[in-house]
């Protein structure tokens, strides 16, 4: 059994009510190539928050052949709505007052800790984990002092902070990038840069370069 979870990029559509997207998405492709059965767990608009919450719980439970993590943008959050008892994903351009007083500093950091958990996890459950970054620009192999001053940027702490308290806070990023194993991610690319030439729709891949992914995935499986 192959594990593997993500967003709509790894789903196969941006919306989950999109017919046959499974179907054509590389984790399904993938799974032919290896001959397994595949658990696609990805949804549309997930969030971090909710890749790293399912795929710790399942590896907690499960035991896969493979699992493959291909993380989303760091800014999306989740919440739950008590009075639903739903949990609902967000995005800052679709969702603005829900980041009014975000914490853009505590949210990569948390991205980082959800790295560094699910690689911790994977070596306690002799699980066989591999990641992938979706996205340009989201996560920052040798980060530097401006660069986490865009990130700081992104919300309203930038302002509240003196350099004394912004170096402070980096030198928190770079103790966490320290723990995080960059060997277990597949490429140097992200997913968005290997598939750049391909086809896009609304900023999405279709076949072809799920395709091309599921073949690349493949290869660097077989090395």
């Amino acid at each position: 059994m192959i594990y593997v979870n993500g967003d709509s990029w790894t789903s196969g559509c941006f919306d989950e009510g999109s017919y046959g997207h499974r179907e054509y998405s590389w984790p399904h492709l993938l799974g032919q190539l290896l001959e397994q059965p595949v658990f696609n767990d990805a949804r549309a608009a997930s969030s971090n928050y909710r890749i790293y919450r399912r795929t710790f719980d399942y590896l907690l439970n499960q035991t896969p052949d493979l699992a493959i993590v291909a993380w989303t943008r760091w800014v999306r959050v989740e919440f739950g709505n008590a009075a639903s008892g739903k949990i609902y994903q967000y995005m800052p351009g679709k969702d603005p007052e829900v980041f009014k007083n975000w914490n853009p500093y505590l949210a990569y950091t948390n991205f980082l800790r959800q790295i560094i958990s699910l690689q911790t996890t994977a070596e306690k459950t002799n699980t066989k984990l591999w990641m992938i970054d979706t996205f340009q620009n989201n996560l920052l192999k040798n980060p530097t002092l401006e660069w986490f001053k865009d990130i700081l940027r992104e919300g309203q702490v930038f302002d509240l902070m003196d350099d004394d308290r912004i170096e402070q806070k980096f030198n928190k990023v770079l103790t966490l990038n320290k723990h995080i194993d960059y060997d277990k991610f597949m490429f140097d690319n992200t997913y968005q840069d290997l598939v750049k030439d391909f086809q896009l729709v609304k900023d999405h891949p279709v076949k072809d370069g799920h395709q091309y992914l599921s073949e690349m995935i493949y290869n660097y499986l077989r090395k």
